[in-house]
Parts: structure tokens; sequence; C-alpha cells
């Protein structure tokens, strides 16, 4: 067999790998086999999807186990599938990524194949952003601009009941309703939500709290969207924090900080920028402020999480915008959302999601920000 040292190898569905719906293009419930090395693809489909996997993925060698001459009886072990194209091919070695099913990566080593698993992404590429790519993103976040526009205008047409509940139409007014209202706008676009983060009052000062029960008004209302285009498989992610009404002291400065350190976040945005420097300036930003790192009654408060991530095929991916030394490039989509919490009164968190351009960056699409509604 030949030795290959660029061999890529992706076992599953496109729903738990990205890098499969990456590379392939290709959406399945079920999982099947994708090599790569160098220019080539081939996929391995069971024999039922032959068909759409030829007309959906062009640049692919699309073959089923039948094809590869596996023996009946193993027609239904993955294993089997990628054993068969790796010999077929004469490829000895792959590199996998690091969530590889183990049982597979097993089996295949007791065949004599080496699998090294890459604790670097296995398409590298993905980070930097196309121009079709780029316009694929720019829909699903317009749909979530939509989406959190809708919230606010609910959130406007409330009205404050007994004991600070916000009432509308004659109900009390809950994060459940909010989050349903979220997501029916963006199933309206193609798009699935999920659970969006609707957290009033102290819940939010633990990010990524959904929360629950009713909403209240003088409390700090985290809203955060992040929905995944169900036909293109791209995501969105957006967080606005507003109040109605008029806010605590501790919560206005809180959020005066968070916008001013993202405004100059966003102001030191650009490619060639190292990602370490830039969280560090964000941290150094929020303690000049008087917002340091600390914990209280044991638990984190200030500037508590990275300044952001990358967005594509995954709501998390590179880059991330932390302690490292990575730096932007042309085509890097990002957020950029500093935020800053307070266990036993709230959080406050403002997230843009922003192409990065050779002079600075340009919003998927753009949503106003402000704290107080009335």
């Amino acid at each position: 067999m030949k030795k290959s040292t660029t061999a890529r190898l992706v076992v599953g569905s496109s729903r738990e790998s990205a890098d499969l719906l990456y590379a392939a293009r290709f959406k399945t419930p079920d999982p099947v086999v994708l090599l790569v090395a160098g220019r080539r693809r081939w996929l391995v489909v069971p024999e039922m999807e032959l068909g759409r996997a030829r007309r959906e993925c062009t640049g692919c060698t699309v073959l089923t186990p039948q094809d590869l001459g596996v023996p009946a009886p193993r027609r239904r072990q993955l294993s089997a599938w990628a054993a068969a194209l790796l010999r077929r091919e004469q490829v000895r070695a792959v590199r996998v990524p690091a969530t590889f099913p183990l049982g597979v990566a097993r089996r295949l080593e007791r065949r004599g194949f080496r699998l090294r698993v890459t604790s670097q992404p296995l398409f590298p590429e993905r980070a930097r952003k196309t121009p079709e790519e780029i316009a694929k993103l720019r829909y699903v976040q317009q749909a979530t601009v939509n989406a959190m526009a809708a919230a606010l205008r609910l959130l406007r047409e409330a009205h404050v009941g007994r004991g600070g509940l916000l009432r509308h139409e004659g109900a009390v007014l809950t994060a459940e309703k909010l989050r349903a209202l979220i997501n029916h706008r963006l199933l309206d676009a193609h798009c699935a939500g999920g659970e969006p983060i609707v957290a009033c009052g102290a819940p939010s000062a633990d990010p990524h709290a959904v929360g629950s029960g009713p909403l209240r008004a003088g409390e700090p209302i985290v809203i955060d969207i992040f929905p995944q285009d169900l036909e293109t498989g791209y995501w969105g992610d957006l967080t606005r924090t507003v109040v109605k009404g008029r806010p605590t002291p501790r919560i206005l400065a809180m959020y005066r900080a968070v916008r001013a350190v993202q405004a100059r976040a966003l102001r030191w945005l650009r490619a060639g920028v190292c990602v370490g420097r830039l969280h560090r300036m964000v941290e150094r930003e929020f303690e000049r402020r008087g917002f340091p790192h600390t914990r209280i009654n044991d638990q984190p408060a200030g500037f508590i999480h990275g300044t952001g991530h990358g967005v594509g095929l995954e709501i998390h991916e590179p880059p991330s915008l932390g302690r490292n030394r990575d730096r932007l490039r042309p085509g890097h989509v990002v957020t950029i959302e500093p935020g800053l919490y307070h266990p036993g009164e709230g959080g406050v968190r403002i997230e843009d999601t922003v192409v990065v351009t050779a002079g600075g960056f340009r919003y998927l699409a753009p949503c106003p920000k402000g704290l107080c509604l009335p």
C-alpha cells in the first residue's frame, strides 16, 4: 500500500460532523464515510442514498458498501466501509478528528491502518469563509436580527403590572412565551432556534442560563439567539441585554461598560490582529472601568468568558478569541461579545457577529443596541 500522510477520514452524519457537511456538502441523518486525499474525495453511503448523493455531492466519488465488495453480513459496519475504501485507494494512514468514533478506530487499527487523532481542525480552511459562505451566514444572521426585533417589540408593547411583572394581552409575560415567539420567527425563515436564552434578573448572571418564568421590570433581560439555517447548516449568533423601565444603578453601570468595551474591541478588529492581545485589551478595559474578574459568594464575577468565537457550520468554531496566539485573517467570521456578570443581581452581554476584513470588519446584519425599553 502507498503511504499517505495527508489523507483525512470522517465517519458520522452531517448532524454530528460539520467537517462532513463542509467537505461533502451532503446532509444525511445516517452515518457515512468520507475520505479526502489531496484534491480527491470519496463518500460511502447506504445504497438507498446513492442517487441523492451522486446528484448533490459534486466533486466526490460516491460509492456504496456493495461497490466496495463489503460482504453482506458486514454491510452495516462503518469500519468495514472505511477499511474497504482505504484498501481500494491504497491509503494506509489517515488523520481523524478528536470526535472520531472509538469503536471504528479500534477496528481499523486491528486491520493494520494507522490513525492519527489531530488536536487541530481537520479542515483548517473552514475558518476563512468564501463569499458564498458569507452570503449564507448573512442570511441566517438577518433572520436572527429579525427574531430579536420581534422579541424587543413584544417587550415594548408589554406593560408593568402588579409586583413589577410584565404583562401582555392580559397575561403575565414569561421567558417561555418570548422564547416561543423567537422560535416562530426563526422557523418562518427556515431556521431552527433550539433554546434561545431569555434570562431575567439574577439568573442572567450565569452566561448560559436559558431562563424561565415571569419577566420583570427594572431587571436585566439577556436575550441570546443562535439559530441554524435548516437548509445550509450555517449558524447565526446575536445577544442583546435590555431592561423594561428603569435599571438599577449597578446594571446601568455594567451596561455602559460593556457597550464601551465592545465598541473599542470592534475598533481594534482587523486582519493581522493577535486574538490574545485583543482579549487582554478587553480584560484591561473592564478592570480600568472598575469591573475586575473576581468572585462573589464563591461564584465568578466580572468578565468571565472569552471575547468571542468563530461561527460557521458550528456555533463555536475556530478562531477562538481568547488567550491564544492566533491571528485574525480576512474572511474569518467571529462574534464580539464582552459581558459582565454580578451574582445575585444579573448580567449584561452584547454580542454581534461580524466578518473580519483587511482594514476592519463588516456586520453580517446590524442590529440596534440600547438598554432601556419604554
